[in-house]
């Protein structure tokens, strides 16, 4: 048996000298034993020396042999790869290759174990020849979804590890880069949406499905005269046959008429019995009054209203976890949709999310647990430690219970309605208190329009560190006066 130092790196899988898979020689979970090598070595000593631990026979990749050859310093052909260090390459190679199967209808779930390999060498034999190489191999997966579904529905693993596993290491910067150009370039984001972690706040592209939910255009007219402009590829469907949204705005502002109501809801997918209610109460208006026309609604006041609910939200593929439209949320706690939306507009519920499996105002979901804790009216006007803690974004309730425990956080002791047990609750003014003193990553996401992660970053740059005068670990909680220092435009 041979066994040389750089198998253990991971992204070896292979001896080039006799090509035969490196395998496993033993797995144990105790920390102890498994680093006694003497003791494991003896255990398998049989199964070495009869060869029934043997990899099975293969050719090596071009990327073990570029790998080798890099590691040893050793004379190559000159790839792309090349300027960048090892280690990143070498994971992007990886990830690349991962995405690269749904090409061949294959998802990340089906490849076994012993195969990665394959991904490896699938992203090395694109990523090798530079960005452009790999721009058009992305541009090939953008058809594999709809846009609507978001880039990490196309490019899963790809997506977390550029925009937030490897986030923070400057040697994936220009892997990020190629691939935010790409997401930039091609990809019709607007509010709701984000870039790498970073929430959009301003559409850049257009394309003709969503200029058209827009602005309440017929997409067949639009495409027609996009096509007619020469603005779009003729070739693509709607989904994907984007234009610069800045530079057609006085085209699109031409061509916009008020519509009807039900034109209006139905662009929109809110649904009559939700758009009468918005408009009793105000939150939605015609743009023309007494007038001798049906049609006084503008599309963009509707993409308007949108747009301002979906600030600083998380996209979700499907409703699970407490998630629930804002329709459903209203009737099952007895209120009006109004109620909501106002709560969401002044920050009094800050879970807010766009479920991919819907369009317009049906996508937009709550967590209703928050909702029904800040504006049921069964239940005391206060939140309990654990809804707090979920509202606020600090993630495990012990957090919260130990800024309590330990004198930051004022609480109220109140009878609980359902058990009759008396218990502590973040009442309005303890709430108050708290957002004085206090935020969280959650709270900044929402204000700033970006995403946590993002301001994690930042945070860090700056010096800034969470709140932990005495020691104890209170999560990501910040003190407000060092985060407003740090993040001042």
């Amino acid at each position: 048996m041979t066994f040389r130092s750089h198998w253990l790196i991971h992204h070896v899988s292979l001896c080039l000298r006799h090509e035969r898979e490196l395998v496993v020689l033993w797995k144990v979970s105790e920390q102890t034993q498994r680093y006694d090598t003497s003791t494991q070595f003896r255990l398998i000593a049989d199964r070495v020396m009869d060869e029934s631990l043997g990899g099975d026979e293969r050719e090596a990749t071009d990327f073990e042999i570029w790998f080798d050859q890099r590691l040893t310093g050793g004379p190559h052909e000159k790839t792309w790869l090349d300027d960048h260090p090892l280690h990143a390459a070498s994971v992007f190679c990886r990830l690349l290759g991962t995405a690269l199967l749904r090409l061949q209808g294959i998802n990340a779930s089906q490849i076994a174990p012993g195969s990665v390999w394959a991904c490896y060498q699938s992203g090395f034999d694109v990523a090798r020849h530079g960005a452009q190489a790999i721009r058009r191999e992305l541009q090939k997966l953008n058809h594999c979804a709809e846009p609507r579904r978001g880039p990490k529905a196309v490019f899963p693993s790809l997506y977390d590890g550029l925009a937030y596993d490897y986030v923070d290491d400057p040697d994936f910067a220009p892997y990020r880069e190629v691939f935010a150009q790409h997401l930039r370039e091609s990809w019709p984001l607007g509010p709701g949406d984000e870039l790498l972690g970073t929430a959009v706040t301003v559409r850049k592209l257009h394309s003709v499905r969503t200029a058209a939910e827009e602005t309440g255009i017929d997409s067949r007219r639009l495409r027609k005269l996009l096509e007619a402009s020469s603005m779009i590829d003729a070739s693509l469907p709607d989904a994907w046959a984007v234009f610069e949204a800045e530079a057609a705005r006085p085209m699109l502002a031409s061509l916009i008429n008020l519509t009807s109501a039900k034109e209006f809801f139905d662009a929109f997918d809110i649904g009559r019995s939700q758009f009468n209610l918005l408009v009793e109460d105000g939150i939605l208006q015609p743009s023309l009054v007494d007038a001798d026309t049906k049609h006084v609604w503008d599309p963009r006041e509707g993409r308007a209203f949108m747009d301002r609910l979906l600030i600083g939200a998380e996209t979700i593929q499907q409703a699970q976890h407490g998630w629930e439209s804002i329709a459903k949320s209203a009737q099952r706690l007895k209120l009006r949709p109004a109620d909501i939306i106002r709560a969401i507009w002044d920050g009094r519920i800050q879970r807010v999310a766009r479920n991919a499996q819907f369009d317009g105002y049906a996508s937009i979901h709550v967590y209703h647990d928050e909702v029904a804790q800040a504006l049921a009216q069964e239940t005391p006007s206060a939140m309990s430690l654990e809804m707090f803690t979920k509202t606020v974004g600090l993630g495990n309730p012990v957090y919260l219970n130990r800024l309590v425990r330990q004198g930051h956080v004022p609480t109220t002791e109140m009878r609980n309605p359902r058990t009759g047990a008396m218990q502590r609750f973040i009442g309005t003014e303890d709430a108050a208190a708290f957002y004085l003193r206090f935020t969280t990553l959650r709270i900044l996401s929402r204000a700033k329009g970006t995403t946590w992660q993002s301001l994690s970053h930042r945070l860090r740059a700056a010096g800034v560190t969470p709140f932990s005068p005495d020691g104890f670990d209170y999560g990501h909680v910040y003190l407000k006066k060092d985060v407003e220092a740090a993040l001042a435009d």
